[in-house]
């Protein structure tokens, strides 16, 4: 989508706002002509326009006829008069040919100006039909066939269960606890704790508009960079997958943490309500209520004070005094000056294996059959691209929905729809020490600015034997579409993430060996399935000629658990045939479209 922007502004020139190429700025038309204006829209092929004043109907109407599609203009108003009683802007818009959409601005500024580019990448790209599914008492199907049991599609066997569709899940690994750790996807191949926090998922891009674009992904972890590969492994795709990381520029990057934070809260909703209507899926999980977000750094954690604040989710503000004497296990820390203060916000950690044990058992009492060992090879389709069938052992049911999780491992399964290529693997490691007295008794979320695993998360946890642990898990490592890390990277993570233990729990030790074996590693990790965007990816198809969907979730980037029940909303409302916020906003064609305007 090409876009015109006319606004005199100095500062654009100190902004990464032109990085992505489809911004075209002309101040010398802002004043110029309706003649020079039209030329300038017509000869960029732009589709919308950034502006001091509303053009006039003639050029809306010559603009519109020749693109044969919607325009979107933004125009600053004078702060003294309201859009209408202004008689530089003429009413009613124009809306004869093609629909105009507009949107009054106020002010010139750089805010003023991303405000109208994510107006215009909304109205372009969030606006497109989802296909859906048609609900079971209108004749639609009541059979749903999961492919992958990790947390995201269990969580959606369960809604889907409890809302009267029979259940059948499928996954390429052994049951859960059966195998080493090196079996499984993430969810079971990780370690046995997952975090909710409205902050969880996150956009990882520039969001500074003064700001460069991250070079995380092309610096190996030794070097605190992101990269776990060795960079003359990589292959075009993967190379094309960090180009697109870095374009996104940092106005855009703002907008999708809003659209990705928006999913976060609803899911906090979603969290609540499964907490009510299933509480015997919380017992003996190891729940622990709220998060301690402790910093290292002054200024980083007033920074993340004000950041919170804003999304309203501050319980509590402790000063490092405050810290030591309210929370004993963290004196030593505090008194070698490794925590520089601490917010109490919202959230709730649990033991996932366990979490995921109970929902297994929950979801088999409510009739729904699991089939380990059973990968799915591929998706069949019929010369024009429709879904036809699927490679697997096991039959799928006649008349039936199909929802693919697939984590980083599911290449098949995205063949043929927009999500292909778009999921690569970024790993992170785990470690565990032992939780004594003075015990830990509050999970905690760790900020080390400009350390080599900067973000970690302390789990308190119960091993296989009941046993009091912490779980500490850390490190960004890009392994991109089906690589493997070196081991060098993982060395790099590994010693960054037993230095965080040293400073944080010096006094501790590894735990003692458990009865179950997948307790007992010195480091593991678990490949976490991202995007180029950080936002996650849906995508529904037809399937079948009664109304059925394939739907395909994923790429979640550090959320998959925290939005896990804002991701089941969005699936059954996909199969009932009714709408929800995650169909646009994860749509894997968002960027491209806006970028490019296919």
């Amino acid at each position: 989508m090409k876009i015109l922007l006319t606004l005199p502004s100095p500062d654009l020139a100190t902004t990464d706002f032109l990085r992505s190429g489809n911004l075209i700025h002309a101040p010398s038309a802002d004043c110029a002509p309706d003649g020079v204006l039209l030329n300038a829209l017509l000869l960029h092929g732009a589709r919308a326009l950034i502006t001091t004043r509303r053009p006039d109907d003639a050029v809306l109407r010559a603009w519109a006829e020749h693109t044969a599609g919607p325009v979107h203009v933004a125009y600053a108003v004078p702060a003294e008069l309201p859009p209408h009683a202004n008689p530089a802007f003429p009413t009613p818009p124009v809306h004869e040919v093609h629909p105009v959409h507009e949107f009054p601005l106020d002010g010139t500024g750089l805010d003023a100006i991303a405000a109208a580019l994510t107006h215009c990448e909304r109205t372009a790209t969030l606006t497109h039909p989802v296909p859906a599914g048609t609900a079971p008492e209108a004749g639609g199907p009541r059979n749903a066939f999961l492919i992958g049991a990790g947390i995201v599609n269990l969580v959606t066997a369960l809604l889907l269960a409890d809302h009267g569709y029979r259940v059948t899940v499928v996954d390429r690994s052994p049951a859960p606890g059966t195998a080493r750790w090196q079996a499984y996807g993430c969810t079971h191949g990780g370690d046995d704790a997952r975090m909710f926090t409205f902050t969880e998922m996150d956009n990882y891009g520039n969001q500074d508009f003064r700001g460069d674009a991250p070079d995380w992904f092309r610096q190996p972890v030794e070097k605190h960079g992101w990269l776990a590969r060795d960079p003359d492994t990589l292959t075009p795709q993967e190379h094309a997958w960090i180009e697109e990381f870095e374009s996104i520029p940092s106005w855009l990057a703002r907008a999708y943490n809003a659209d990705i934070f928006s999913l976060t809260a609803e899911a906090g909703q979603e969290w609540a309500a499964l907490r009510a209507r299933f509480p015997r899926l919380f017992e003996d999980v190891a729940l622990s209520d709220d998060i301690l977000r402790v910093y290292s750094d002054p200024v980083h954690f007033r920074a993340s004070l004000e950041r919170h604040r804003g999304l309203g989710t501050v319980l509590r503000e402790l000063s490092p005094a405050e810290l030591a004497r309210e929370y004993p296990a963290l004196a030593a820390p505090v008194r070698g000056g490794t925590l520089a203060g601490a917010i109490l916000v919202p959230g709730f950690t649990v033991n996932v294996h366990r979490f995921t044990e109970r929902a297994v058992g929950l979801l088999c009492g409510l009739g729904a059959r699991f089939h380990w060992n059973t990968p799915v090879t591929g998706v069949r389709r019929a010369a024009d691209g429709a879904v036809t069938g699927f490679d697997c052992a096991v039959s799928v049911p006649p008349h039936a929905h199909v929802i693919a999780s697939p984590g980083t491992d599911g290449a098949a399964l995205l063949s043929g729809t927009p999500c292909e290529g778009r999921i690569h693997g970024v790993l992170g490691g785990w470690i565990r020490v032992e939780n004594h007295t003075p015990g830990l008794r509050t999970s905690l979320k760790v900020a080390r600015r400009g350390h080599v695993t900067e973000d970690a998360n302390v789990t308190v946890a119960r091993d296989g034997d009941g046993r009091e642990i912490l779980i500490v898990g850390s490190g960004y490592g890009y392994t991109g579409a089906a690589g493997e890390p070196e081991e060098r990277q993982l060395a790099a993570m590994r010693a960054g993430i037993a230095d965080t233990v040293e400073r944080l729990f010096p006094d501790r030790d590894e735990p003692a060996a458990s009865s179950r074996p997948y307790d007992n590693y010195g480091f593991k990790y678990c490949i976490r399935p991202w995007t180029a965007t950080s936002l996650g990816l849906y995508h529904a198809e037809p399937l079948g000629a009664d109304g059925g969907l394939y739907v395909v979730t994923g790429g979640h980037n550090t959320g998959g658990f925290a939005q896990a029940p804002a991701t089941a909303r969005a699936v059954l409302a996909s199969l009932r045939g009714d709408p929800h916020p995650m169909h646009a906003l994860y749509h894997p064609e968002r960027f491209p479209a806006f970028a490019t305007g296919s």
